[in-house]
């Protein structure tokens, strides 16, 4: 009986194509909760509220240590901190500290883990990407012991290969590696991922546009982070098969 292999190849390699994540509509990602009032990385109720009447469902929030080992929605103490609260701070603020600035903000409220919690209540359909710049690991736990309530709600981003197992055992399903952390070669990036059940893998457009990083589609997502235009998204998408895109002030379609 004569093979049909190569028939057979010709039909997956067809079906691969036709079947591309590159042609599907992008997911879209609100950014450090969104962008409000022309303002980014507030991390604000008021931010979430926005994004989730423009069809936000998946959520990035930045999170962020204070002095007394508590998380609240907070990018940095330096450069963000100063921007959004109009003075500077030499170290990490008390919890109460930081919600007590919060309350005096003429504009938005930024927000802890109990208000973020507080507005997941009645909105299991949305899903919050976690960006913990510093012990990620103790974060992500902290974060389930005190609200285990929200676990199946978060997808946590890590940024070196080997959180990725840590973040498996404690029973989470999607995850995403973001990149910017990590100081390994492009080679490596696929070397470890070979062996990762990933939600995605982030990183800066330039990175998407690599030729090595781009054999990651053959097993992986592509996101990018931060893209404000609608013409970067296009392009991205269409040239570089990028299907996830962290934004600022786009609206999700």
């Amino acid at each position: 009986m004569r093979s049909n292999t190569p028939v057979l190849k010709l039909f997956w390699v067809l079906l691969f194509i036709m079947t591309d994540a590159s042609k599907a509509e992008p997911l879209m990602i609100a950014h450090a909760g969104g962008g409000f009032q022309g303002v980014a990385y507030s991390n604000s109720i008021e931010a979430l509220d926005n994004s989730y009447r423009q069809g936000f469902r998946y959520i990035e929030m930045d999170f962020s240590w204070t002095n007394d080992g508590q998380l609240v929605c907070l990018h940095d103490w330096d450069k963000t901190y100063k921007k959004l609260f109009k003075q500077k701070t030499k170290a990490p603020l008390s919890r109460k500290k930081f919600e007590q600035m919060v309350a005096q903000h003429p504009t938005f409220r930024s927000c802890t883990l109990v208000t973020l919690v507080d507005w997941l209540a009645d909105k299991p359909q949305v899903r919050i990407i976690t960006d913990i710049k510093d012990d990620n690991l103790i974060g992500i736990t902290h974060i389930i012991a005190q609200y285990p309530e929200i676990k199946d709600q978060l997808i946590p981003q890590f940024y070196q290969p080997e959180e990725y197992n840590v973040l498996k055992k404690k029973g989470f399903e999607d995850l995403i590696w973001i990149l910017y952390q990590y100081k390994g070669s492009k080679q490596s990036v696929l070397d470890e991922a070979e062996n990762m059940d990933l939600f995605a893998v982030s990183m800066r457009s330039r990175q998407a546009k690599s030729r090595t990083l781009q054999k990651l589609r053959q097993g992986h997502r592509i996101f990018v982070y931060t893209i404000n235009k609608k013409s970067s998204i296009k392009r991205l998408s269409d040239k570089y098969g990028v299907s996830g895109f962290y934004t600022d002030f786009l609206v999700a379609e």
